[in-house]
């Protein structure tokens, strides 16, 4: 299941400014309107107004990323982030201020990692956004040149349980699209005759390790039930919570080439 890492890692003075670059991320996505009342807005607004409102909004954000180039943190975006950073209300998509939003769990991780948080959060809780308020907001140079990671085995360890949660999101995704599940002997042999077979035994298996905490169900606990219980909506927080913290956990364990942010891969 496990992958192995294309890179060498990050260092704690890598990680620490991206924690910075995704703070400005997801704050810019927070303080825009959600997509649909803007929508209503420009529907009742006349041209003249619409055209005044792009032009102070555009100026609002210019001024806003102005702050990360005079912070010297500009070289550092990565080329999806740079083309997020020419968004403004009007022109920004729904999906694109979304990612953003979720980028939220990415923060959570980063400031784990570099120790501005004790514990990472259960799977099926978000990370508030207070959080943000941590983040030193002066004095960058001093925050980032004396950042320091977690233990590489601690970090290890995290990614591992990210993944193993990825992975759980995936099979439940093939149940759900109805992909047949092929068995050889060997697997029919050891009782694993469906893809809930295979889940329940790693659930299991996960609860003894240490991995997963107690299972309910035989399955992955999630929301006080079991995986394969939640509704969708339930499933799409979880899953969008999962697949954030993997791929934090993967890049700063240096499965990203060259450490690019956009290429982190989050295979299971």
């Amino acid at each position: 299941m496990w992958q192995k890492p294309q890179s060498s890692r990050p260092t704690a003075e890598d990680a620490a400014r991206r924690l910075v670059i995704l703070k400005y991320i997801v704050v810019s996505a927070l303080v825009e309107p959600p997509r649909e009342i803007l929508q209503q807005l420009n529907a009742r607004w006349s041209t003249d107004e619409c055209e005044r409102f792009s032009q102070l909004t555009e100026a609002h954000r210019d001024k806003f990323w102005g702050g990360v180039r005079e912070a010297g943190f500009w070289p550092f975006l990565s080329p999806h982030e740079l083309a997020y950073t020419q968004t403004s209300p009007t022109t920004m998509s729904k999906q694109q201020q979304v990612d953003a939003t979720w980028r939220m769990e990415s923060v959570h991780v980063l400031m784990w990692a570099l120790g501005l948080v004790p514990h990472l959060l259960p799977y099926d809780t978000t990370a508030n956004h207070n959080l943000l308020k941590q983040i030193p907001a002066r004095d960058m140079v001093t925050f980032i040149e004396s950042a320091q990671l977690r233990e590489e085995t601690e970090v290890d360890r995290a990614r591992e349980v990210a993944e193993f949660w990825h992975w759980r999101s995936r099979t439940r995704q093939l149940i759900e699209r109805g992909d047949v599940f092929t068995a050889d002997e060997k697997l029919k042999a050891a009782g694993f005759h469906s893809y809930d077979d295979i889940v329940r035994f790693s659930a299991r298996k996960g609860a003894q390790d240490g991995t997963l905490p107690p299972c309910i169900g035989d399955d992955f606990p999630a929301k006080g039930k079991a995986y394969r219980d939640l509704s969708h909506h339930e499933w799409a927080e979880v899953r969008s919570i999962t697949k954030e913290r993997h791929y934090t956990l993967n890049w700063l364990c240096g499965y990203a080439p060259d450490n690019k942010w956009d290429e982190t891969p989050t295979g299971t």
